[in-house]
């Protein structure tokens, strides 16, 4: 299916969506193609990777799920992208940085809203979030609760962090925890645009975290059952460089390898929700 795509099959071909024109989103929408729309953030990742590292990366991740599964007859529109999100977590970035610029969740869940109501509008009947800043996770899970039950469409998020375990894991060539701007966005980041990467300025950092957490001491958005939003400041002292592991460890190679196990599982999940929404038509 060529809709609004060329037939390459390459990810790389997939034009954004301010690339098409009016009557391409109203074939897709004729076609019955399902949206995923990529979130990300404008947020300071370190000395080594731009500010747009998130959403990059959620860009990406929707332009390879189109690549795959429209050549499969299951038509996929590359949505919009959001460039902004909420401010990082303290548990994870406990200092401000230059270039970071936040918007409030009141703000995010109305933008949201409104884009996924103006694409239910136009005709779509299933959208998928894609979250790539992780402190926007709860606020896209209320807005697409919302938006589902006020329409007749299905708003799904999909949070590709917990899903792509534990075949994610096993690509990790660093020791220890990787978190923010550490071994593994650089990885993709060195696979999408590593025109932007500067590894010549990686350092590496890792805050002194408890040795015996508590049981499912993780973010609920890495599938932990704790929502920690600060630590004593004991824990990040010497954090001066913004990130959170070993970025000097990343390669473009481990990097397409993340975005291939991010990529399987997305593609399941849409997959199965079509062919479900397919049934019922």
């Amino acid at each position: 299916m060529s809709f609004p795509y060329p037939d390459s099959g390459d990810w790389r071909d997939i034009p954004i969506f301010d690339e098409l024109t009016s009557p391409d989103v109203a074939a897709a929408a004729e076609a019955g193609a399902h949206v995923v729309v990529p979130f990300g953030a404008t947020e300071q990742h370190a000395g080594h990777l731009p500010l747009g590292t998130d959403t990059y990366q959620s860009v990406d991740i929707a332009r390879r799920a189109a690549a795959t599964l429209n050549p499969e007859g299951v038509p996929l529109l590359v949505g919009p992208a959001v460039p902004f999100g909420p401010s990082a977590v303290q548990s994870e970035s406990p200092r401000d940085f230059s270039g970071s610029i936040y918007v409030s969740h009141a703000t995010l869940h109305a933008l949201s809203k409104d884009i996924c109501l103006e694409l239910v509008r136009q005709g779509f009947k299933v959208i998928y979030l894609i979250c790539g800043h992780a402190e926007s996770d709860p606020v896209l899970q209320l807005v697409a609760k919302e938006v589902s039950e006020e329409t007749d469409a299905s708003v799904l998020t999909v949070q590709w962090l917990i899903g792509a375990q534990p075949d994610y894991g096993k690509i990790k060539l660093a020791p220890g925890s990787q978190g923010h701007a550490g071994e593994g966005e650089t990885a993709r980041m060195l696979a999408s645009a590593p025109h932007l990467v500067r590894m010549d300025k990686c350092v590496s950092y890792r805050p002194a975290l408890p040795t015996d957490p508590a049981r499912q001491d993780r973010m609920p958005y890495l599938g932990g059952a704790i929502g920690r939003y600060k630590y004593p400041p004991e824990v990040f002292e010497g954090f001066e460089d913004g990130l959170w592991g070993d970025p000097d460890y990343a390669t473009a190679e481990t990097g397409e390898a993340y975005y291939k196990v991010v990529n399987e599982w997305i593609c399941d999940v849409i997959r199965k929700e079509y062919a479900m929404w397919r049934r019922s038509a």
